[in-house]
């Protein structure tokens, strides 16, 4: 978003190219590693358990996190290898984002999803992402008179309140279903 606000919607559609090789590498790593899993008893409810939980922390931290500070950096290396590289960066040293396609590459194999299936999955997750973060950048270029540090707190607020939703919905899921 500040990238988009600060240089338009291009930039965010680069850092955005960034994020999802990031996750193609992680999602790859996450596939062959899980691939390989034995049968684990009740491995369903694990994950269940740790990802609510890490939901709701994370939600909770959105929600507690004090006033966002808008910064609106200006640099020299505004090009594509700078804008690919800071979202390549921003996903690959962020180490939940890993954890986070191996409980889900780990939720699949414990379902049966054949390989086909999980790559179809995984596809269709990046196509949404991908899709999600251009709109986004196209519409903060756009909306840049908007985002202001209450407007950003709200957003944190907001997104929090679903993480700390879905986290929840994990754990209710891990306690009733497995």
């Amino acid at each position: 978003i500040q990238n988009s606000v600060d240089y338009g919607y291009k930039s965010g559609v680069l850092i955005s190219l960034g994020v999802i090789f990031s996750d193609i590498l992680f999602i790859s790593g996450a596939l062959l590693g899980t691939s390989y899993l034995p049968n684990i008893p009740n491995l369903s409810f694990y994950t269940s358990l740790v990802g609510g939980g890490l939901l709701i922390v994370l939600g909770s931290i959105s929600i507690l996190k004090k006033d966002p500070k808008i910064a609106y950096p200006k640099t020299k290396f505004g090009n594509i290898v700078y804008y690919f590289t800071t979202g390549f960066l921003l996903n690959v040293l962020n180490p939940v984002n890993f954890f986070f396609w191996v409980a889900i590459a780990t939720k699949l194999t414990s379902e049966h999803y054949s390989q086909i299936e999980k790559v179809l999955f995984f596809i269709g997750c990046l196509l949404a992402i991908f899709s999600t973060e251009v709109g986004i950048s196209f519409f903060a270029s756009k909306l840049r008179k908007l985002f202001t540090a209450k407007v950003l707190r709200g957003i944190n607020v907001v997104s929090g309140i679903v993480f700390v939703g879905f986290g929840i919905k994990l754990l209710y899921d891990a306690f009733t279903k497995y």
